[in-house]
This record gives C-alpha cells, sequence and structure tokens, in this order.
C-alpha cells in the first residue's frame, strides 16, 4: 500500500477543480519520483501537466509505481469537504483510493479507481517569444475585468508592457500591465507577441492561482500559450492552449 500526505487538503482542492474543468477523467500516476498526470481535453484545445516531486509531500511512502485512475467530478466533491487547517492523506489501495483529511478529526472518503484509456502526449515543443510573470491575484484580476464583455482574451506583449484585451459581441475591455506599475514581476520579450485564446479555458483553469502565488505567461504570435501554476518544492501545474484563429 502507498500513501502520502500533503500539507494544505484546500490547495489540492484548486489543483484538481482546475484539472476536471479540462478532464473529466484521468490517471495520476504515483512513482518513486512523485505524482504526475498528462492528459488532452477531448476537443484537443487544451493540454493539462501536472508534476508534484515527492519533495512537495509531507509524507511520502511511494516504493512501486501505481497508476490511479479518477473521476475529477467525484475527487472535487470530496476535496470540497476539506476546512482551512486539513492536511490531505492519499492512500493507494487495491482498486480503490482512501481519501482522508487530516485535521481536528479525521474523515475517510474511499473511491474506486478507474481504468483510463492513456493517450502518449510528448511534452509540446514551442518558440516562445514572450514570457510574463504576475502575481496570482492580478492574474484573477484581470480575468474578471475583461469577462463582462468577452468571448476571446488577446494577449498582446511588447517591451514593457502586456495588454490583455478581451473581445465579444458586447463589446470589448482592456487591461494594461507594466512593468513601471510593478504589476509584472518579470518581464521577457524576444519580439512582439499576439495572440487570441477562448476566454473559457482561462477561466476554467483560474481555480489553480488559488494554489499558487504566480502565474507565468509563455506565448508568440497565434501560437499555443503555456500557463504555469508554480507550487512550493518546485511542483508545478501547466496548461497549454491552442490559439483561436479567426
Amino acid at each position: 500500500m502507498s500513501k502520502v500526505i500533503f500539507s494544505d487538503a484546500r490547495a489540492w482542492r484548486y489543483l484538481m477543480t482546475a484539472i476536471g474543468k479540462i478532464i473529466e477523467e484521468g490517471t495520476l500516476r504515483f512513482t518513486s519520483e512523485g505524482v504526475t498526470l498528462r492528459a488532452m481535453d477531448p476537443s484537443h484545445i487544451i493540454m493539462v501537466d501536472l508534476n508534484m516531486p515527492k519533495a512537495v509531500f509531507e509524507e511520502y511512502d511511494v516504493t512501486k509505481e501505481e497508476k490511479v485512475g479518477i473521476n475529477f467530478n467525484d475527487f472535487v466533491k470530496i476535496l470540497r469537504r476539506a476546512t482551512k487547517n486539513d492536511k490531505l492523506g492519499l492512500e493507494l489501495k487495491e482498486g480503490k483510493v482512501a481519501i482522508i483529511f487530516l485535521g481536528a478529526s479525521e474523515r475517510t472518503f474511499v473511491l474506486p479507481t478507474l481504468s483510463v484509456s492513456e493517450e502518449k502526449l510528448p511534452e509540446p515543443k514551442i518558440p516562445f517569444k514572450a514570457s510574463v510573470r504576475i502575481t496570482s491575484t492580478t492574474f484573477r484580476g484581470m480575468l474578471k475585468d475583461i469577462d463582462p464583455v468577452a468571448e476571446t482574451i488577446k494577449l498582446v506583449c511588447d517591451e514593457g508592457a502586456l495588454k490583455v484585451i478581451g473581445k465579444g459581441s458586447r463589446g470589448e475591455a482592456e487591461v494594461v500591465l507594466t512593468e513601471e506599475s510593478g504589476a509584472l514581476i518579470d518581464l521577457s520579450v524576444e519580439e512582439k507577441a499576439e495572440a487570441s485564446y477562448s476566454i473559457e479555458y482561462f477561466k476554467n483553469i483560474a481555480p489553480a492561482s488559488q494554489a499558487s502565488d504566480t502565474v507565468t505567461i509563455r506565448f508568440a504570435t497565434n501560437m499555443p500559450c503555456r500557463l504555469d501554476f508554480e507550487l512550493a518544492g518546485e511542483g508545478r501545474l501547466t496548461f497549454y492552449i491552442a490559439p483561436r484563429v479567426d
């Protein structure tokens, strides 16, 4: 039996909520090195790549590789029962996974594991031309600002600034983040980059920002966008989103 303990159950809830917005079922792979998942949504527009090294966990006892097929909707329903100071324990048993909240009380839920077909997906090799690092609060704020009118989100990055433009049948909105204002933690631009994406995908993955202090956005003109949500202990949750071409 393998068992791991993560210090913040609610952080897992945010991560799994974002993943569950992209795929209904998936396989968490537990190895001696950590926990990983890589999967594509049914439309092949967005890919999720989770990498949680064992250093992320408070306790990590996995001696052999185990694949755990999960229905993320069911998983998230249970994770919503986590309270502020709960730790999360996962015990892998034959055909089952026990989800344990360790806090003022110990609460255990058991889900059956699923047999989920896996598609072998290599890590995308994309020649990004712009990279922007912002706080998670800024990320959520820019989405909320453009959401009332936006169907698409257009990113435009040039020297010193990132423009976030929302467009739709109801109108347009624009948010400008600059180095001078302090809204950008880091900015690297090889050449001007601009690309548009469906705002729904950005909104779907936004819950992951509540488990991360910062978000790094990488893109190039009319190329897929990569968003990295960094976790303690060198963990990360990454999404690749295909551009929207009118």
